[in-house]
């Protein structure tokens, strides 16, 4: 019999060489036959077919996904479309979407609207359709709409943004179980007055139409920290709005954390960065020792994925919280952890535009400090950054690598008899932990580049 580790290691290469495939040269040849076969693409008369990579979707244990930019020459004119590519075992057949098999493995192919898991898609996709939504929405006669894709998850979620002449609504579309849970959470928290979009309307499964949210997203104010600081929220009113959550959020399904997933996330990164992947499983693993003597934190209710592209402000308050997806029972640190941890990428996201962050940044997380364990919240700052990897262009997932490591290395300081009791957190170059402050190191971890 097999043991679970070998199984592990197959899975774990099988899906590797799914991304090298899905992201590789091949890539073309499988977007052209999938176009093909759907009739959109003549390879007789349509030319300069080019395919790129847009994002890539690895969960360990559950396929890829990767979503191509498509475009090419008919008939004199550009055509745009976006494709995706899906070793998923989730991803089914059905209208519009192709199967690719070469004796080996599977891949499941579908432009965008045709999404197996997300039917809701193909009519949200539709001027026609969503303008015949928006009288229902209470925003009276649409006429036409532009409909614009914010976010798209293959086989999870996907958000549009549709204007018109009636205003700006968001359209969020989820497989059918999941679209009633989310309709639960804004009533919540619209009984409870707490601030967050609200449901306009429910036209057909799995699809919601959401109010626009008040004001706009922390990174804006992030950004203008040295010429607008008060538009830009003090810790303690990010805070504030997690206080504001009803206890009935308690009453819901909890959902594992990021910290909580770190095995997954771990695997996730590895494969991500192969000519890395021992650091990272070192890093996984030593992370989630760490995690093992953490101190237990009462159980409250949370956002489960509170960054600052998802909370929005307005003259240094918060506004509105989007993304409820996730509320829940939960730890507070987990939150705070995911703020702090999103915050730290931006500067090698955006170095110019960001380039007061490290500052902001160590003003959170003094004020978070004094809300929970410092330990506990340095360690699971780690491991969001170590969430954040996969998905990311080789650049950024090495410079989240090293972040996820200042952080880690930042949180032996914060533990007593950590320099006896535990190992270094890193099989990096250490951090000279002894020689500075924990605002260095962290500081370090923003500042300092790739050579």
């Amino acid at each position: 019999m097999t043991s679970s580790g070998a199984t592990s290691r197959t899975d774990a290469d099988s899906e590797h060489a799914d991304l090298a495939l899905l992201r590789g040269s091949g890539r073309t040849a499988m977007v052209e036959a999938a176009l093909t076969g759907s009739k959109q693409f003549d390879p007789g008369t349509d030319t300069d077919l080019q395919v790129s990579v847009h994002q890539v979707h690895h969960r360990p244990g559950a396929g890829v996904s990767v979503g191509y930019s498509v475009s090419f020459i008919s008939r004199g004119h550009r055509v745009h479309d976006y494709v995706v590519a899906s070793t998923s075992p989730a991803a089914t057949g059905g209208e519009g979407v192709a199967l690719l098999d070469d004796g080996v493995r599977q891949v499941r192919m579908w432009r965008r609207p045709f999404d197996p898991l997300l039917p809701g898609l193909r009519s949200a996709s539709d001027p026609e359709v969503v303008s015949s939504w928006l009288p229902a929405s209470g925003l009276g006669s649409a006429g036409a709409v532009a409909i614009r894709t914010v976010s798209y998850r293959p086989t999870r979620r996907a958000v549009l943004r549709v204007e018109s002449a009636a205003g700006t609504v968001f359209v969020k579309v989820l497989p059918e179980r999941k679209s009633a849970d989310l309709i639960a959470r804004h009533q919540l928290l619209e009984s409870a007055g707490v601030p967050a979009p609200r449901v306009l309307a429910t036209p057909v499964p799995g699809v919601c139409v959401l109010s626009a949210a008040r004001g706009s997203p922390l990174a804006q104010a992030i950004a203008g920290a040295d010429t607008h600081p008060g538009n830009l929220p003090e810790p303690a009113e990010l805070v504030r709005w997690l206080d504001l959550l009803p206890e009935q959020t308690l009453t819901l399904p909890r959902r594992p954390s990021w910290s909580d997933r770190l095995d997954f996330h771990t695997a996730a990164a590895a494969a991500a960065l192969p000519e890395q992947a021992d650091e990272v499983v070192d890093l996984g693993a030593r992370l989630a020792e760490a995690l093992t003597v953490v101190s237990e934190e009462e159980e409250v209710p949370t956002h489960g994925d509170y960054y600052e592209a998802n909370v929005f402000t307005n003259g240094g308050t918060v506004s509105d919280v989007i993304d409820i997806d996730s509320l829940g029972p939960g730890r507070r640190s987990d939150d705070l952890a995911t703020m702090l941890g999103h915050i730290a990428v931006l500067p090698d996201l955006a170095p110019q535009v960001y380039a007061h962050t490290p500052e902001v940044l160590q003003r959170m997380r003094q004020d978070f400090e004094t809300r929970v364990g410092a330990h506990a919240l340095r360690v699971r700052t780690a491991a969001v950054v170590l969430s954040l990897i996969a998905g990311a262009t080789p650049d950024q997932a090495r410079a989240r690598l090293r972040i996820a490591t200042q952080w880690a290395h930042a949180s032996v300081r914060t533990r007593r008899g950590a320099n006896s009791n535990l190992r270094e957190l890193s099989s990096a170059s250490p951090v000279p932990l002894m020689h500075a402050t924990d605002d260095e190191v962290i500081a370090n971890s923003l500042g300092q580049k790739d050579g």
